[in-house]
């Protein structure tokens, strides 16, 4: 009896084991992985797993204005010198007597109105401080561009030294500009004018300011480059001495979106050469 109930133990123990045996290689298959060895491709990555970064905005292709502005220079008696700038592949695109220096005329308040909102925009002044005449600050900074206030230009010219606005133009890049003696060049004007679009040294809030006083302004001041863009958002500054002088620094916003800087400095040739000479880079650009 009890050789008989150890063989019953001993045949449960086998029938047991082999049952192990069957669940232990059934999982074995189940969990198996594939032979095929696994590639660093099937694996995930950083980028599979998190957004993408965008990639770099692409700039639009180039388009030579340089035609333009000879054909243009060419049917004018007077003086032409002439810069325009694409800002969205950052290159000049045309360029006629770009060095060659003029009167500024009020065109130097373009000047003036960048250091000085720099000044409000690092405490040293403030939008509100009273000014002149019933302006405070920040009205004068408003029409000496707007309106081509002169009493507000004057007094802050002044007020920031000439010499020392001069000092800071070079540093900027501007060789032929002198705030003392009043004269400034195509390329410079074209160089201080990319700086406002682009906010360098000038914080959000005045460079808004800024271009606002650039773009609604009275028909007066619209004559030259305004008339000629008709299609397009301008900002500018201009500068006369009758028609002896005209001169234009602007930015052009197309109706795609693309942004241009022209500066058209002159001597006898007048603000309606200056709209033609507008109308036919915009003509150039939108066709």
């Amino acid at each position: 009896m009890r050789l008989a109930r150890h063989k019953l133990t001993f045949e449960k123990f086998v029938i047991i084991l082999a049952f192990l045996l069957v669940v232990v290689t059934g999982l074995f298959l189940i969990l198996k992985p594939d032979d095929k060895p696994i590639s660093d491709n099937s694996l995930p990555t950083t980028s599979d797993q998190q957004p993408k970064a965008p990639t770099a905005k692409k700039t639009a292709p180039l388009v030579n204005l340089q035609p333009v502005v000879d054909y243009w220079a060419a049917k004018q008696t007077g003086t032409t010198s002439v810069v325009v700038y694409d800002l969205a592949n950052d290159k000049t695109v045309a360029s006629l007597n770009p060095s060659e220096q003029y009167f500024t005329a009020s065109l130097y308040k373009l000047f003036v109105a960048y250091i000085g909102y720099q000044k409000v925009a690092d405490g040293t002044y403030n939008l509100s401080d009273t000014y002149l005449s019933g302006y405070n600050r920040g009205q004068c900074l408003d029409t000496m561009i707007r309106d081509s206030y002169s009493p507000c230009g004057e007094k802050m010219w002044n007020e920031l030294g000439k010499s020392n606005l001069t000092t800071k133009m070079k540093a900027y890049g501007l060789k032929n500009t002198d705030l003392t003696g009043l004269t400034t060049s195509a390329k410079d004007t074209s160089i201080i004018l990319k700086k406002i679009f682009n906010g360098d040294d000038l914080p959000a809030k005045y460079r808004k300011l800024y271009l606002d006083s650039m773009k609604t302004q009275p028909a007066l001041y619209r004559r030259g480059l305004p008339s000629g863009f008709s299609k397009s958002v301008v900002y500018n500054k201009v500068g006369w001495n009758g028609q002896v002088e005209w001169h234009d620094g602007a930015i052009i916003t197309l109706p795609s979106g693309r942004s241009y800087v022209v500066a058209v400095l002159t001597k006898n040739v007048g603000s309606q050469n200056i709209a033609e000479l507008g109308k036919m880079i915009e003509n150039k650009l939108t066709n």
